[in-house]
């Protein structure tokens, strides 16, 4: 392909990925282009007339040495005989519009001695504004990408250039239709500043309780972002308004094109909905977009855990109705003669041992390091740990082995690997692959459990690491939900494991990562939704591996009746 002004840089980066490099080299202004996140953002939009504007340098320079690196400057003499004369921004003012004029307020956000990545700032500065206020952003050079993503996305802008140096850009939120806007004072307000408990259950049961063509406002300490893209797609429409520095008011619009099957008051089960670990977050906020299950239920609390013992808590005092929950740590429930169910297994493979500065090619090689592992010595990780050490020939009293106080905690082992204040620990996902990313190549998998596994339990089954819990008396008073809620558990995952971009972009803010982190995670997990019935063997391969390692001393024969 030949290389012109009007050719994105995504056309021409995906037929020639070297030229990035080149073009790179070409302006301190361009290495930018470095950084992935604000590379994938703008692609799609810049061309290369853009980008000699950015880095102010010629086009016909740029175009040359480009098209020379890849053979084609001839075809770019007969296209552009005159060699491509840059088009400049025009220095004739246009009429400034009456949005601008009209403004009661201008939020100014300046951006000339920025460094960083602050297109997530301007977006979110954006979200807050009022009908009333403009948002002017001053960069030091031209911002084509920026204005081709804000008009793109509905939004009205204008450019102006008063000096060298000062590129002004004011951007007016675009206004959309509707006449829930002129009545939303009247909505129910849910003020949760000052909540001493998580209100996320409680906000989620509201946008769940709602009726179609009815609202409500919550009013914040600070703009809730994560909560907001997680409701939206529930089938609202939002409104962000900022009345001061510490007080935010979004409303939330439910469309009336939701339909809702009419139920009888009985029809929609309030439940109690946890998991024990960050890993299932993707699974779940594409659960939440079920409308048929929204229809059957009503969640009264959600909660996802980063400490254990609390997430057992609630299933021993019976406050869970359905849980996400480690297949060890429910087996030793359950011989405590607790009324659960565990009805499908849906992840695999959750073990990894990491490393910092080092790769480890097997056991031997961590002989004189300390290797952190979650949770503590009678807990699973270690079990399992000792026991493919034992049957690989080793001791594991010759391995230094640590623990938190008073517990080893995931967060915890990731930090440290990442800072270098530990060489070696055992993550399970997401952590692992949050470790992978923070550590920028110092922190590697150096042993995958899978890969043990099924050396040494071949045609067995991958290693059984959690699945879908419920209370009994779901299951027997409820069961029509029950089997919805499992089937549309399934659908879930087998949307997330084929969409695994749009699951990270979908689940991302809320686990508090960056979208490649959490495309990386889910390049990695293994989800599989598999009944209990149908992996049996499986997890009875796991629960015996456990009692040999002295995890316990469960008899599978007693655990049947667990996995339902």
């Amino acid at each position: 392909m030949v290389i012109l002004a009007n050719t994105k840089l995504r056309d021409a980066f995906r037929e020639h990925p070297e030229l990035k490099t080149l073009l790179v080299g070409m302006s301190p202004k361009f290495e930018k282009l470095n950084n992935p996140l604000v590379f994938r953002l703008v692609e799609r939009w810049v061309t290369f007339g853009d980008i000699a504007k950015v880095g102010g340098l010629s086009i016909c320079e740029i175009l040359h040495r480009l098209n020379s690196a890849i053979g084609m400057e001839k075809e770019l003499f007969k296209l552009a005989p005159e060699c491509i004369k840059e088009r400049e921004i025009t220095e004739e003012r246009k009429k400034r519009p009456n949005w601008l004029e009209d403004a009661k307020e201008t939020v100014l956000l300046d951006v000339r001695e920025r460094e960083g990545f602050f297109l997530n700032e301007i977006l979110s500065v954006l979200k807050t504004l009022r009908f009333d206020q403009v948002l002017l952003v001053i960069n030091s050079f031209y911002p084509a990408p920026l204005v081709k993503m804000m008009e793109e996305a509905g939004n009205e802008t204008f450019y102006e250039s008063p000096r060298p140096g000062e590129h002004r850009l004011y951007i007016k939120k675009g206004a959309r239709v509707g006449d829930w806007r002129k009545r939303r004072e009247d909505f129910e307000v849910l003020d949760v500043r000052g909540w001493r408990e998580d209100p996320f259950s409680e906000i989620l049961k509201k946008a769940n309780e709602i009726a179609p063509g009815e609202g409500f406002r919550l009013v914040q300490f600070f703009y809730p972002e994560p909560l907001v893209n997680m409701i939206e797609p529930m089938g609202f429409e939002t409104e962000v308004e900022r009345r001061g520095e510490h007080e935010f008011h979004i409303y939330f619009y439910k469309k009336e094109d939701v339909r809702r099957e009419k139920l009888s008051k009985s029809g929609r089960i309030p439940l109690v909905i946890q998991s024990a670990t960050p890993v299932v977050y993707p699974v779940i906020m594409k659960l939440l977009q079920s409308k048929e299950l929204m229809n059957r239920i009503r969640i009264e609390e959600l909660k996802v855990w980063d400490k254990t013992e609390k997430h057992l808590g609630w299933i021993v005092n019976g406050k869970a109705d359905i849980s996400f929950s480690a297949v060890a740590a429910v087996a030793n429930l359950f011989q405590k003669g607790l009324d659960i169910k565990m009805t499908a297994i849906i992840v695999w493979d959750n073990f990894y041992l990491l490393t910092n500065g080092f790769k480890a090619e097997d056991f031997s090689d961590l002989g004189d390091k300390s290797v952190f592992l979650p949770l503590i010595r009678s807990a699973p990780p270690f079990a399992v740990t000792t026991y493919l050490i034992k049957a690989l020939g080793y001791d594991p009293a010759d391995f230094d082995f640590r623990f938190g106080e008073p517990f080893g905690r995931p967060t915890d082992i990731k930090d440290m690997l990442v800072s270098g204040r530990i060489e070696a620990g055992l993550l399970r996902e997401p952590e692992a692959s949050f470790a992978i990313y923070e550590g920028k190549g110092r922190v590697v998998e150096s042993i995958a459990y899978k890969d043990l596994w099924k050396k040494l339990f071949p045609g067995e089954g991958n290693l059984p690491n959690a699945g879908l819990l419920f209370k009994g008396e779901i299951l027997r008073e409820h069961p029509d939900v029950a089997r919805l809620f499992m089937e549309e558990t399934k659908k879930a995952i087998d949307w997330v494991v084929s969409n695994r971009r749009e699951a990270a972009r979908l689940s991302y803010d809320i686990m508090g990562v960056s979208p490649e982190e959490a495309e990386l995670f889910l390049s990695r997990v293994n989800f599989d939704y598999k009944p209990s019935r149908e992996v049996l063997d499986s997890i009875t391969n796991y629960i015996e591996v456990l009692n040999k390692a002295g995890y316990g001393r469960k008899r599978f024969d007693e655990l049947e009746n667990l996995f339902a």
